[in-house]
This record gives structure tokens, sequence and C-alpha cells, in this order.
């Protein structure tokens, strides 16, 4: 036993009382490196499990006789190299979350082994004879229905044609009989899609009968495509298997599996490289200089800048370095777009990681950025986790976007997991945007949190700022404009319709009306799930929760009053396109939002067809408010500016100047001047006055001064416990009880301060009660602290609630 070797392993099972390492002997003759994926024994019932190899000691301070081998190898590669490994361990710590939830995180979900059991009848009884006393009929109708399937299904099979209330009960009382016996099942779901693919064969002395024609045509297919797709040359060119054959018997051609991928980019022409303005050229010496002392950047660039310019020329001389680069996005809206420009300069070096992929599309992009045939990722929040082995840099457009923190666990912000990993692997961080987040923007001009600033302040080609008018929609209604169009964006749309130019009309409400009231007793229509208005939709004419999915028809009589005085209140994208339709007849339109987007590729097929002018009009949500760039768009129409300042929220203002500020960006990208017309029941609110004027450090000035009046980020760190269950009594209790814990523990934490228990901004979603404790505390560390000790005191202390952590929460509802 002296040359035992011993893994420590992190077993595949998402539960806080096995959130630690195991400790497991590896056999003679396994091979088993740190980093990889292995099976083993795990429980009482020794069930085969998937483990992840975190390290190999040759000795530990444990009964070696008492420890269990791993079974096997779950794969020959290593999966977690060391940095990944850290930066999990880094992952649990600083977001309070499982060993496992980390990992899940990292690896795509194909790379997983999935465990299934089966239930096999036991041949060695008469199940049906020892069944007919005193047992209940389910019991006999679990029998017929496993004898019906030849004698063995899965549990899910079981699942699907049978109640969960009595099915697990019934299954004990029969695997105790002995009628049943179970098994376990390992399944890799790691799926590589293979095709047959034709090419030619070199024989110079082809002969081919002038009338078999589609010989011919097969051969002329693939002499101008070698290795074309045996399934497109049936599909496509309706050529049979029989021609095929016979092709392959004359020795014309050959025939060859391989692998292909699942995502294939476009074929775009090379991009002209652009030449780089003055502006741009000294931010990137700039931008270099602080790389080179060990800085991260904050790239405050105003819209239409040339900041993608910039991040293509950083990342193509870390490329000529050896190196690769990962590219964010907020939204999957914006990657067809940044995937555009990348592919054209970079060509097949560029994957894409989002979730609007299938599993099997980013299982094919990961393995080839794993296998080294990419360079650089361009991709949404979990793209930040690419498997690259030598990374270079790491930009983050748009970076004072909300998405890219996570909201379900583990509850990780994409920037801060940015700045850990390239300081485990000596990665430079540029972050950028036109309204960059406060917190970032003060870290970067007082030098705090190695953070550095570089600005551009002028347009591409001196291009000049849109022109930005503020409307008083209070005086609209007072001279008797009840349309949700003020008569000056009205007049504006007129004169970019009739000039052949394009318009973009912008607000942050799908649906057709915010939601359905009536006018007598003042009843309005919710979601019996959710403490929040149903949002109706004028087609179907159905009411809708876009928190739960609950769905009722839309009523015609008041269902408490009788009265017919039901009416629609507020402006969604559904009732903009209706009204547009109807001011502007034969206008064609184009409406952008989470219902116009949900098939796959919806976002990039409705921007091509704005791009290629199939419509002079765009109206969407936040989605088409950022980062697009359309030369042909002179107008912008912001139809209600005031969403976000009606928000519980502090961050409210900040939220508002750059939807208004990134939206405004949309109009004169090319030629010819832009136009912004913001359309306000509040306009004289300071955010709205430094957005017309395009004064981001104005408005910075301004509100960080309230920040600091106020002890909100950046002065201080937040921590939010969100308490939510069925029960409401119980959940009152369990945020009363939170709040005794976290007061013991802040005790001796002068800084710290708790506010609440209270409700939730949303009381109630999907039928669970909501409330919270936020906890504000000037470090972040100590912040950290103290939920890490409330977390391991309340883990086993509430039943039939579920206690939600996340550390600097940028949603407060």
């Amino acid at each position: 036993m002296s040359d035992i070797r011993i893994a420590q392993v992190i077993v595949d099972n998402k539960c806080k009382e096995t959130d630690r390492l195991y400790s497991y002997i590896i056999p003679e003759d396994m091979e088993v490196e740190i980093g990889c994926r292995v099976i083993v024994p795990f429980g009482k019932s020794n069930k085969k499990v998937e483990g992840y190899v975190i390290e190999i000691k040759e000795d530990i301070d444990y009964d070696k006789e008492r420890l269990k081998a791993i079974i096997k190898p779950a794969g020959s590669d290593v999966f977690l190299p060391p940095n990944m490994l850290k930066l999990i361990a880094w992952m649990r710590e600083r977001y309070l979350c499982y060993y496992i939830e980390a990992i899940h995180s990292i690896l795509p979900s194909n790379v997983r082994i999935k465990s299934t059991y089966y239930f096999e009848l036991n041949n060695d009884i008469r199940p049906l004879e020892l069944l007919k006393e005193g047992n209940p009929p389910i019991l006999t109708e679990i029998v017929c229905f496993i004898e019906e399937k030849g004698g063995s299904v899965s549990w899910e099979e079981l699942r699907d044609n049978f109640n969960d209330n009595v099915l697990d009960k019934a299954i004990r009382k029969l695997l105790k009989l002995g009628v049943l016996k179970r098994l376990q099942k390992l399944k890799k779901q790691e799926s590589i899609k293979y095709e047959k693919l034709i090419y030619p064969v070199d024989i110079k002395d082809i002969k081919i009968s002038a009338n078999a024609k589609k010989q011919k045509l097969l051969y002329d297919l693939v002499l101008s495509n070698p290795g074309i797709e045996l399934s497109k040359v049936k599909k496509i060119y309706d050529i049979s298997q029989e021609t095929v054959n016979s092709m392959l018997e004359k020795g014309y051609i050959r025939v060859e599996e391989e692998e292909v991928y699942r995502l294939v980019q476009e074929k775009l022409p090379v991009e002209e490289r652009k030449i780089l303005t003055n502006e741009q050229i000294e931010a990137i010496k700039e931008i270099k200089k602080y790389f080179n002392e060990g800085y991260y950047v904050l790239l405050h660039g105003v819209t239409n800048s040339g900041k993608t310019e910039i991040y293509m020329n950083l990342i193509e001389e870390e490329i000529k370095k050896g190196k690769q680069g990962i590219v964010l996005v907020p939204e999957i809206a914006l990657t067809p777009q940044m995937i555009r420009r990348f592919v054209s300069r970079f060509g097949d070096a560029v994957a894409v990681l989002h979730s609007g992929l299938s599993d099997g599309e980013k299982y094919d992009e990961w393995r080839r950025i794993y296998q080294g045939k990419a360079k650089v990722v361009v991709g949404a929040r979990s793209a930040i986790f690419a498997p690259f082995n030598n990374l270079g840099i790491i930009i983050i457009d748009e970076e004072h976007e909300s998405t890219y923190k996570s909201e379900t666990r583990p509850k990780y912000d994409a920037r801060e997991v940015a700045i850990k990993r390239s300081q485990l692997e000596g990665a430079n961080l540029l972050l950028g945007s036109a309204t960059p987040s406060i917190e970032n923007y003060y870290y970067a001009i007082n030098k705090m949190n190695n953070m550095r600033l570089v600005s551009i302040s002028s347009r591409v080609n001196n291009r000049s700022m849109p022109s930005i008018e503020i409307i008083d929609m209070r005086e609209e209604l007072k001279s008797g404009n009840k349309s949700i169009f003020s008569n000056r964006l009205v007049d504006e749309i007129k004169n970019t319709l009739d000039n052949n130019d394009q318009v973009i009309l912008f607000l942050n409400r799908r649906g057709y009306s915010t939601f359905v009231s009536c006018r007598s007793c003042g009843y309005v229509a919710k979601c019996p799930n959710c403490s929040i208005s149903l949002t109706y939709h004028a087609k179907g004419n159905y009411l809708y929760c876009h928190y739960c999915g609950y769905s009722s028809s839309n009523p015609v009589i008041c269902p408490n009053c009788k009265s017919n005085y039901i009416r629609y209140f507020g402006t969604g994208t559904q009732r903009v396109e209706k009204e547009f339709e109807d001011k502007f007849p034969g206008i064609k339109t184009l409406r952008m939002d989470a219902d116009t987007t949900t098939r796959k590729n919806s976002h990039k097929i409705i921007l091509d067809k704005f791009r290629n002018k199939e419509a002079s009009v765009l109206i969407g949500t936040q989605m088409i408010g950022k980062g697009h760039d359309f030369p042909e768009v002179t107008l912008v129409g912001i139809i209600t500016s005031d969403t976000y300042l009606n928000l519980p929220d502090f961050r409210a203002s900040e939220r508002t100047f750059q939807m208004i500020t990134q939206s405004a960006g949309r109009a004169g990208r090319g030629e010819k001047p832009g136009k912004v017309i913001i359309q306000s029941y509040n306009p004289d609110h300071y955010s709205l006055y430094y957005a017309k004027n395009h004064d981001f450090v104005g408005f910075y000035k301004e509100e960080i001064k309230l920040r600091e009046d106020m002890d909100y980020p950046p002065f201080s760190h937040l921590g939010q416990i969100m308490v939510s269950g069925y029960d409401e009594e119980k959940v009152i209790n369990a945020a009363k009880d939170s709040a005794k814990i976290i007061n013991k523990i802040i005790g001796r934490y002068c800084n710290a301060k708790l506010w609440g228990p209270s409700p939730a901004p949303l009381t109630k979603i999907n039928n669970r009660y909501r409330w919270q404790l936020i906890l504000k505390n000037k470090t972040e560390e100590e912040l950290v602290y103290i939920l890490k000790n409330y977390n391991d005191y309340s883990s086993s202390m509430f039943k039939d609630v579920s206690i939600s952590i996340d550390i600097n929460p940028l949603n407060m509802l």
C-alpha cells in the first residue's frame, strides 16, 4: 500500500451535504490526471456517479482500508486544467455556490454523463400472482405496463405514464417484494455528428453516357464542390443512392464519413481593413501602455466611435503572439452583428457560444475551442468560460449591461469572473461602453481596483452626434393628442420616410398594452400566481404573465362589477406596431421583441431584413436599442423614456440615461445626420437632460453625488437574501428568523447595515411568496463573510422555503 495514490474528487451531486471533496483510491493500472472525469461508487448503495478529480495525494489522514476505488475514467480528456480548478474554487467562495454548480457553469451539458435507472421484472417469480392479495391495484398496473414494454422500462417512461404522487411509493413496494430489480445505466451525452462526403477521384479517362444525366450532374457537383454532403446531393438535386453506387463502382468518386460541425458560419468576404482615426490610434497606444503595466482598462467611447475596430486590432495582435481572445456581448441579438464583423476579419478562427445554440452546436463549438481550432470566441455571458489554453485578452462590450449577471445559481457576474480569469491566466482585460457603469467609471477615474480609463470623444470620420429633442407628453395630452405618437414624432417619421431613410422606434415593453383595467370599478386583470398585472396581446386576443407563463382569455365584461368599461392601458410593441400601421398604411415594418424572436436565428433574420431595407421601420424593445449599426437609420423615436424611472431601484436614473444614450446612438451612423425624438412624462429629469446633451461625464458627476449621499455602490456593497415559498406564513417567519441570524453575525461589524425583512417589490411569482433582506457593507470581503456565515447556519434551519443569496445584485425586484 506504500505506492497508493488517492484522488480528491468532486461528485456530480447537487446538494449542500455533498459539497465537499471525497477521497478515492486510484487503482494501480489506471491512468488518472488532475482535471479529468471519473466514474466512482457513491453513497451506501454505491450508485455510479460522475466525478471530477481535483487533486491527487499520496497520503491522507484517514483509514485507507475504508476507501472505495475509482471504477473507471469517464474519458481521456482533461477538461478542467489547473487555472479552471482555481476559478471553480474561487466561484464557490465568492458566490456561495456548490463546487458542482460552478463546474456545470463551465462545462457544456453534452460533456456530462447522464445516469438513468431502469426497472426490470424479476423472472424468478410470478409477479401477478404475488400481487393478488392485499396490495393496491397500482402495483398490478405498473407490472402489466412493464410487461407490455418487454420487461424493462426507464424511470422516465414510468413518470410519463403514472402519477408522481403514487409512483415512488409503489416502486419502493415492488422492489421490497422482489418483483422488480433496479439497474443503473450511465450514458455519455457527447454526440459528434458525422456526415458522408463525396470527393472526385483523379482519373483522366472519364466516360459517362449522354443518357446518364444524373451521373453527369453528380460528377459536375463533386468536381465543383469536393466534399459535398451525400444527404445534400440526394435532397436538393434528387440524385438517388443507386446513381451514387453506380459512380462508386466505376471508381469516379469516393465517399468518406467525416466529422462535421452543426453550426456553419455564413461565408463572408474578407473585410476591407478600416483606416483608424487619430483618436483610435491614440486609444490603442494608451490601452497597450496600461496592459503592459498590468492594469485593466475601461474604454469609454461615444456611440459609433469605432470601439469594435479597436477590439479587433487588439485581438489580432494576441493571435500573432499565438494567443486567443474572448469577446463578450450582452445580448444574443448583438451576437450576429459582432460575429459578422469578426468572421469577415478572422474567418474560421471564430467560434460562437450563446444560449441560442442547440446543445449539439454548443458542444461542437466548445470542442473547436478546446482542440485549438478556434482563436477567437464571440458570445454572451457563458462564453467567459471558453476553454482556451493560452488566453491573451478578454473584451467585454457594453460592459454596463445587467445581462452579464446570472439570475440563477451560481449568481456570477461575468465581469468579475473575467477579472479573476485574467489574473489566473495573465490575460489582458478591456471593458468597453458608451455608457459605462457608474461603479466601473468611478474605479477607473480614481485609479482604484487596478482599473484605468481611456476615452474616445468623437464619432468615426468626424460624424456629428444625433440631435436630440425631448417631447413633453403631458402637453400633447392637453392639446388633445391621445395617440402614443407625439405630433413632432409623426412629422419626423413622415420626413424620414419621404427621404427613403429608415426609422427605429424603441420602447421597453412587449405585448399590446401593459395592463387591462375596468374604468368603472378600477379592477385590474392580475396573474393569480404572481403579484403583477397581466399583459394584453392583441394577436390571439389573450392576457399573459411574462413571469410564470399563465394565460387567460381577454375579458369583455368586468369580472368584478359586470360593466363593459374594460380598457387597455400602457403601451407595448404590438400596440406601437398597430398604431403605426394605422397612421402610415403601406409602410413595411418589422417588430423585434421576446415574442418575435423565439425561433432559432430569428434575431439574425429580422436584423438582416432591416439591414437589406426590406422594411423601413424597426419597432422593438431593449434588444434593438444598443450595439447595432444601420447606416440608413436617420431617426430614432423613443416612445416612452420613463419605464426605468418608475422602478424601485437606486440604479433607475443610470439605466434611463444608458437606455436613451444607447438607443439614440443608432441614429446617424452613416453619411446622413441623425435625429432622436424622446417622449416623456417626466421631461425635466436630470438623466434626460444629460442624455439630450450627450454628456456622460455631467450625468456621472450628478449621479455619483447622490450615490455618495445615500451610501450606495460604489461607496458600499450590497447583498440580497431572498426567501420564497408557497406558504406565505412560513416565508415571513423564515425572513424574520433570517434577520435575527444576520443581526447576531453583524454585531461585531460596525459598517454593516440590514434593511428588512420586507416583501419583495414583486411579492409573488409563480405562486411563490417572496420576502427579502438587503445587507449593506463598506467592504466586499466582510459582506461575503457575513453572508457565508448566514448561509452555513441557515442551510439546515429552514424547511419548506428556498433561500437565495445574491452578492451585489443588479436586479432588486
